[in-house]
């Protein structure tokens, strides 16, 4: 995999940024960049990532929204930062 870019909506609960950070680390990716912003009008964390390394796009789609607290998980054009 060269690189994912992705937009994360992560319910404002304890821990759940650390949740996602870790989800991506564990496999060996590599966070490229992260940025969050909070939006406490609607609890929660909007989250884009630019992650690389060796396993598909798909496993780490599948991966990260197994994670209960996602509200939503939307894969962005390389280069394109929401």
């Amino acid at each position: 995999m060269d690189e994912l870019n992705l937009k994360v909506v992560i319910a404002n609960n304890p821990g759940n940024l650390e949740q996602v950070l870790h989800s991506s680390s564990e496999d060996g990716l590599m966070i490229k960049s992260f940025t969050a912003e909070h939006k406490p009008e609607r609890n929660h964390y909007e989250v884009t990532l630019c992650i690389s390394g060796c396993i598909s796009p798909h496993q780490v789609i599948s991966k990260l929204v197994q994670c209960e607290d996602i509200r939503e998980l939307t894969p962005l054009k390389a280069g394109r930062r929401a």
